[in-house]
């Protein structure tokens, strides 16, 4: 009687567990059907186009990288961790309705995967660093002033998700911040790739193996002779300071790309102004009321 007992146990444990797995695997087919359906219908088809357009042209980049000669490993590794960051918007919406990302407007991401293509595209494997000599200039103006837009964005969607009204000069003010914040991001990014660049040249070509070392920062004067890098925006006075001219210019042209944006978002601030005021919409749950 009690074997009987034990076995009927198992078998109910066993119809139990696989009745819960069955219904736990129904659970993240719905989850991931509605994940899909949302990545792909939110976007306009227009942007779903030109994401995969950049993205397979960057996979490209990213392959072709490893057979070009002489070979340098931070080209395809820059490619290839600049291409993760062109599913940002994907990965927002992963998160819960309750986490702010999940409210950001996918128009944030057509602008970010522009600029990573021509950054890491243009810039890196099509060499237009060196061999143009505005090439740099534009980007980090323009840089600038999209990290404000993606500042603003950003505080919108914390908006909705919260549902307050916060006054424009914070929110332009937040922007802002932001923006200085990418801007210093992209710096150690590229720091942190020379740094690593550098101590494998030293391993393996030694002290004068330098001309080939990483130079994403654009500090390594024996690489940039002969092309029109040389040139610098800032006149360094003196040969020794060259190394810093172009992360201080960098730093310069993201300041005033940023200030440009925000007088250009003060004048029309698109998401606090007319029928697409937030602020209206929630007129009463204040920014101080939410505290």
């Amino acid at each position: 009687m009690s074997k009987t007992l034990y076995f009927s146990l198992i078998i109910c444990y066993y119809v139990m567990a696989k009745r819960h797995s069955l219904l736990l695997v129904s659970k993240m087919e719905d989850i991931m059907k509605e994940y899909f359906k949302r990545i792909t219908t939110t976007p306009r088809k227009f942007e779903l186009v030109l994401w995969w357009i950049f993205r397979a042209l960057m996979i490209y980049a990213f392959i072709a990288g490893f057979f070009r000669k002489p070979f340098d490993i931070t080209d395809p590794l820059q490619v290839g961790a600049n291409f993760l960051c062109m599913f940002v918007w994907e990965i927002f919406m992963l998160l819960p309705e309750s986490n702010s990302l999940r409210h950001v407007s996918p128009s944030v991401q057509t602008f970010l995967i522009i600029g990573i293509f021509a950054a890491s595209f243009g810039g890196k494997f099509l060499n237009l660093y060196y061999d143009f000599r505005w090439w740099d200039v534009i980007l980090h103006f323009v840089g600038g002033a999209a990290c404000v837009f993606f500042g603003y964005e950003l505080v919108y969607a914390m908006q909705k998700k919260d549902k307050i009204a916060v006054p424009i000069s914070i929110v332009l003010l937040c922007a802002m911040g932001f923006s200085f914040l990418a801007g210093t991001g992209w710096e150690l990014f590229e720091f942190s790739f020379d740094q690593i660049s550098c101590v494998g040249t030293l391993a393996k070509e030694g002290i004068d193996g330098i001309a080939k070392a990483g130079d994403a920062q654009h500090w390594n004067l024996a690489a940039a002779l002969g092309t029109p890098k040389e040139q610098t925006l800032i006149n360094p006075v003196f040969e020794a300071r060259w190394p810093i001219m172009d992360t201080m210019a960098d730093i310069v042209l993201n300041t005033i790309g940023a200030l440009t944006a925000v007088i250009a978002l003060r004048i029309y601030p698109y998401r606090h102004k007319g029928k697409n005021n937030i602020n209206e919409l929630y007129a009463g749950n204040s920014f101080k009321a939410a505290k």
